[in-house]
């Protein structure tokens, strides 16, 4: 043991930290693999007994294992670097080496240690993960070949950056795993991470391996029943009776073919796209529609993942220049000559400063389409939430063609309370079909309540409204809790509103109808009005009805007209008026009468007073009494005419 610190000092294995004290490796174990963080965990020696920890934790390491220049003629070592995460005290020596645990693990990991709550829209998921990515300032390399189409809306809901990166990317099918540059670990991000250039030297397999080559021992080939035909729903609002389906058949066995996995992914196959925008309100930030495309790439890339899961090779090796994301060939056993080339999708180094490392590798066949498989979980909100009406600035009320709306949601703190806090956002209506239903448009500064489609943070839709401390109710409560009804204002804000109350106390029940102008109603067939006692009606202006028909008014007791100008009545036809009482007629100007011939008739008697003059008329006589009575007073002659004969006057 007294030997120890030189040997561990002439080791191989060498780690560094921020903190000045040497610190030798005992032994350790890597474990790396596509689309996850590496650890590394080291068991370390060090002569001091009080490593300051705070110096150390959570700032940058490095491990390095050096490699035999003769057999690893392109690599002279393998490191890892990135950020200790852990370290921990396992055994203190007063008068000797201690001994200590330490964990380093990627710059990435620490982006599983922020958990955020926000929204990207019209981008792409890679674009996305490139924003995560240059925020926590992490290098990384994009090796994609793929087109990617923007989301209209992406949400990243109470989970962590790494978790929401994750999520993308396999969603994307974009795979990640890391590479030595010097003293950093690379953040490598592939779509087709089986075109790598194939290792140059193959791995010979032996069962009886020797130190002095690169060999390929305790082979082990595993395929396992998988899913033989993927299919991927979802719906469009403007392809209603269109159904949404997309499959995928990565397994022709017979069996497999049966075994179909159905996905319902609310959201999932609506892209950007350039065609025209027949709806400019709903594309005024880029036309989004469902693209069958993409549905089917979504069914193959779950196709994808599951075959890999289903069918894997795994052995052992002392070729320690290998990692995930690597291709190679073993030799020399059928299994591995039947796959091919292989790619590494999982690596764990193990060993100690006195013993050759050995690799333990996982593999797929590389002649398949490789994906992520999508274990990183969506967020779900399946409860409701409430959210602020937004818009543009100075408007009331902002909505496209479908009657959709804008919102800001409370966990947005980034949001600017604007038209772009969220994509169109569908309102709950009562009643809605083509053309008919009914239409209520929450405005600008109105809170509603949200649901959500299948959970799915991408998919709101406002369920309800409610009241607040600063949206009160248009009837004051709880002294007019016996009111219900509707009450709107005007726009923009003039004060005026437009109101439908119904007041249900007993004894005081009312219906109250107010419009801040004009009130148009149509009936294309009959009305009927039934009143129980009073009707009022007071207008302040002119009143004008017009009745092609008949028109019959019938009053049991009185009628009294008061009219304060003129009054005119014209009539095509007849007219006639019957009085079963009396009938009185007085105006204090003239009276004047006009007709063809005109007829008076009466059962008793006519009279006609002119101050003290009078003519009677009854069935018997005539009577005429006045002071004079003049008879055609000028030249002409005045015949009296009777049964006997003719009697003329003449002056």
């Amino acid at each position: 043991m007294s030997k120890a610190p030189d040997l561990l000092a002439a080791s191989p294995l060498k780690f560094s930290a921020s903190i000045p004290d040497r610190l030798d490796v005992r032994n350790f174990i890597v474990r790396d693999g596509l689309s996850s963080l590496f650890t590394v965990d080291l068991e370390v020696m060090c002569e001091n007994t009080a490593i300051d920890f705070e110096e150390m934790v959570g700032k940058p390491g490095e491990f390095r294992i050096q490699l035999n220049p003769i057999r690893y003629p392109d690599a002279t070592q393998r490191a890892w670097s990135g950020i200790v995460s852990e370290a921990r005290l396992l055994r203190s020596e007063s008068s000797g080496l201690s001994t200590y645990h330490v964990t380093l693990v990627p710059a990435l990991w620490a982006l599983s240690h922020r958990s955020n709550c926000r929204v990207f829209q019209q981008m792409t998921d890679l674009d996305v993960v490139k924003i995560l990515l240059d925020e926590w300032e992490i290098r990384y390399e994009v090796r994609c070949s793929g087109t990617y189409k923007t989301r209209k809306y992406r949400v990243q809901y109470q989970e962590s950056d790494f978790t929401f990166l994750s999520r993308l990317l396999e969603t994307a099918g974009v795979t990640y795993f890391f590479e030595a540059d010097g003293n950093e670990s690379v953040l490598v991000l592939s779509d087709a991470p089986e075109r790598a250039d194939e290792r140059k030297q193959k791995l010979e397999f032996s069962d009886t391996p020797e130190s002095d080559h690169i060999w390929a021992t305790r082979l082990h080939y595993a395929r396992a029943v998988m899913s033989g035909r993927i299919t991927v729903s979802d719906h469009d609002h403007r392809l209603q009776n269109q159904p949404l389906l997309s499959s995928a058949t990565p397994s022709s066995h017979p069996l497999e073919a049966r075994l179909e996995k159905f996905q319902y992914r609310p959201g999932a196959m609506r892209f950007g796209n350039d065609g025209p925008k027949d709806t400019p309100t709903a594309d005024d930030r880029g036309r989004t529609r469902t693209d069958a495309g993409e549905g089917k790439r979504i069914a193959e890339q779950i196709g994808s993942a599951g075959h890999q899961r289903a069918s894997l090779m795994s052995f052992e090796s002392n070729a320690l220049d290998l990692g995930a994301g690597n291709i190679l060939s073993v030799i020399g056993h059928p299994a591995a000559e039947r796959l091919g080339k292989v790619l590494v999708t999982s690596t764990t180094i193990s060993g100690a400063y006195d013993t050759e490392a050995r690799l333990m590798l996982q593999t797929v066949a590389a002649n398949r389409k490789y994906a992520p498989e999508e274990v990183t979980p969506s967020p779900r909100i399946y409860g409701i939430e409430t959210a602020i009406v937004v818009g543009p600035q100075g408007e009331t009320i902002h909505c496209d063609e479908f009657g959709r709306v804008r919102v800001q949601f409370h966990w947005d703190r980034y949001g600017t309370m604007d038209e772009y806090s969220s994509c169109w956002v569908p309102v709950n209506q009562a009643w809605a079909g083509d053309g008919i239903g009914s239409l209520n448009i929450p405005r600008i500064g109105q809170e509603v309540i949200v649901s959500f489609l299948g959970g799915v943070p991408e998919e709101p839709m406002i369920m309800g409204r409610m009241f607040t401390n600063l949206l009160r109710p248009p009837f004051p409560l709880p002294m007019n809790k016996t009111q219900n009804g509707f009450k709107s204002a005007s726009v923009p804000h003039t004060g005026g509103y437009n109101e439908l109350m119904f007041e249900d106390k007993a004894g005081s029940e009312q219906i109250r109808i107010h419009g801040e102008k004009d009130w148009d109603t149509r009936i294309n067939n009959d009305v009927t009005l039934s009143i129980g006692r009073h009707r009022m009606k007071e207008i302040g202006g002119n009143d004008a009805e017009y009745v092609s028909g008949n028109q019959v008014h019938n009053i049991t007791e009185n009628m009294k007209s008061t009219v304060g100008g003129d009054k005119i009545a014209s009539v095509l036809g007849s007219f006639m008026q019957t009085t079963s009482g009396q009938r009185v007629m007085q105006t204090t100007g003239d009276f004047s009468s006009g007709a063809k011939s005109h007829t008076i008739s009466s059962m008793d008697s006519i009279t006609l007073t002119v101050g003290g003059s009078t003519i009677l008329i009854t069935p018997d006589s005539i009577l005429i009494q006045s002071g004079k009575i003049l008879l055609n007073p000028g030249d002409g002659v005045v015949q009296v005419v009777g049964a006997g004969g003719t009697t003329p006057f003449k002056g």
